[in-house]
């Protein structure tokens, strides 16, 4: 009996932690922009759930993160930066409360660097810039910026 109630306990705790993980965060809007040396921008914005499950206070906040992924021509990513921000919305204004830029190489050809982050208003942005290295020199550099705005009705782009 006691090992039909603990094997009980682990699936119900492996299921709802896979829901939780699911949950973290989903795909609204991604769009595509093409650079003139064949290489491109893939940016994404998505819901960032609370990792607890439960829901902010104030039903008008939100926290999304809005993130462009530097790929190459082949289709390989490259390095990205996101921003994460806390918005706050409703009769007809909205705000960014909080802001987190991040940014990172997903290879050792491409490193990453002037990471920065600020809110205005509506506004929440990150910068980095993305510099390729082919034995020890610099052969590429990039620098994006990448902006989420929240509209007073909660849509964000």
């Amino acid at each position: 009996m006691k090992r039909k109630i603990l094997a009980l306990f682990v699936i119900t705790t492996l299921i709802f932690s896979m829901q939780t993980a699911l949950a973290l965060s989903s795909c609204e809007n991604t769009t595509i922009e093409y650079l003139d040396n064949g290489d491109y921008i893939v940016t994404i914005i998505e819901t960032v759930s609370p990792v607890n499950g439960i829901m902010p206070l104030a039903s008008n906040t939100e926290t999304k993160s809005k993130t462009s992924y530097y790929k190459n021509a082949a289709g390989d990513t490259m390095w990205y930066v996101r921003v994460t921000g806390t918005f706050t919305y409703g009769d007809g204004t909205s705000k960014c409360t909080s802001v987190t830029p991040s940014a990172a190489s997903y290879t050792s050809d491409w490193k990453v660097s002037n990471i920065s982050g600020s809110k205005s208003g509506n506004k929440a942005s990150a910068t980095a810039t993305g510099k390729q290295y082919v034995n020890g020199i610099v052969v590429d550099s990039y620098t994006e910026t990448v902006t989420l705005t929240c509209s007073s009705t909660g849509v964000f782009s």
